[in-house]
């Protein structure tokens, strides 16, 4: 028999789901986790996770058997892939133009803080002092989430060990965030972000900053930097363990090709997946000497193909629910011939973000106007844009201007 697609609410424990290989552009809102539904709370956090439908095996189908004296399989354990999510005010409490110069004064304060410590790897170091960094980058993505995230690309590119550390936390605050984790567990995994990459402070300059791919031996070397950055902060007082679970496996890997240890499946935590995925997308996504930047649409699309050999399943699908399959301030040509950049994601249709226009088909300056892709029928993404085709738009300004469409 074959698959059947039901509405995600209609899943029962027993029923079996199954991955059909659609790619996540084509239907971004089905959840395709292969595997046996285990409970009623189970479901209730899929929908509560924004999906809308789901391929089930009928001739898999097999009721749950009780089991006495067993803790019930939701309650057993609780982690941050299970928490509430966010509040839908979440990251929508002012205007993108109203947090956008307090943004950039938390960005540029944070990069100063990373800056700091990182030029200076062996003087003291007092994780009381990352705090209020992290309590401001919550604060601002609280605020207006588009805001400091749009900033993460638009900062210099000469300055990547800094502002990579910057950004990480910042995809990683807004991530966890979006999973439903709050206060002190925030709290840390902000501060593992700051300090994810400390090791790298110790790492020969002619290695770190090689313009071209390291050998074997270069490329041990530059993996100590988890191990000699988690010596150090393990010596901190008052340094979350969650924070150090973070950086210590930030590079490990679900199918335990990882390292330093070659952990995998359950035995990563949620916190070294959180800082995995905020890790790899900025690295896909930024300038380096030996490599162009890939545009954000693009490199989720790559995290996806490494969904289930990375990361756990279902982790990238919902990294991208949170970033939206084409995230703000993407430079888009729609299938129109108009071009213009993507100014607010649609968590219920991602592939049909709110973007403002900037160019008509003729490549003549259009006075901003918003549009709203989920509301305007016939009108679709038709491509990103790359750098060198979007390199006299002002994006920021261009945000600023947006008005809801």
């Amino acid at each position: 028999m074959a698959a059947c697609k039901i509405p995600v609410a209609e899943l029962q424990p027993g029923m079996y789901v199954v991955d059909t290989g659609l790619p996540w552009t084509k239907a971004p809102l089905l959840y395709a986790e292969e595997g046996p539904i285990a409970s009623r709370q189970e479901v209730e956090r899929i929908v509560a996770q924004g999906y809308s439908e789901a391929f089930h095996d009928p001739e898999r189908f097999s009721p749950p058997m009780p089991q006495k004296g067993a803790p019930p399989l939701e309650t057993a354990t609780q982690v941050p892939d299970e928490a509430p999510p966010a509040p839908e005010t979440w990251g929508r409490r002012v205007s993108f133009e109203e947090e956008l110069t307090q943004a950039r004064k938390i960005y540029a304060s944070s990069f100063d803080y990373v800056k700091g410590f990182m030029r200076s790897p062996y003087a003291p170091l007092d994780v009381a002092t990352s705090e209020p960094y992290v309590e401001a980058i919550i604060g601002s993505l609280d605020r207006n989430a588009d805001a400091l995230i749009s900033l993460s690309k638009l900062c210099a590119t000469d300055a990547y060990t800094f502002t990579h550390s910057v950004n990480v936390t910042i995809f990683a605050v807004a991530y966890a965030r979006f999973l439903g984790l709050d206060g002190a567990l925030l709290q840390a995994v902000g501060v593992g972000g700051l300090f994810h990459d400390l090791g790298k402070a110790l790492i020969p300059q002619e290695i770190l900053n090689a313009p071209r791919r390291l050998d074997f031996r270069e490329m041990q070397i530059m993996q100590t930097h988890v191990l000699r950055g988690y010596e150090k902060i393990s010596q901190l007082d008052g340094i979350a363990q969650e924070s150090l679970q973070g950086v210590l496996q930030h590079h490990e890997k679900h199918n335990g090709t990882g390292y330093p240890y070659g952990l995998a499946g359950k035995r990563i935590t949620p916190y070294g997946r959180i800082l995995s995925l905020s890790d790899v997308y900025d690295a896909l996504t930024s300038f380096r000497v030996y490599k162009k930047a890939v545009p954000a649409h693009q490199a989720l699309g790559i995290m996806y193909t490494m969904r289930n050999k990375s990361w756990a399943p279902g982790a990238v699908e919902r990294f991208i629910k949170l970033m939206g399959v084409f995230p703000v301030g993407s430079p888009v040509e729609l299938n129109d011939g108009r071009r213009g950049v993507v100014c607010r994601a649609n968590a219920s249709f991602p592939t049909r973000p709110q973007v403002v226009l900037v160019q008509d088909i003729q490549g003549r300056r259009l006075p901003p106007e918003t549009v709203d892709l989920a509301k305007s029928r016939g009108l679709e993404v038709l491509r990103t844009l790359a750098p060198e085709e979007s390199a006299a738009f002002d994006i920021q300004g261009l945000l600023r201007q947006a008005r809801p469409g």
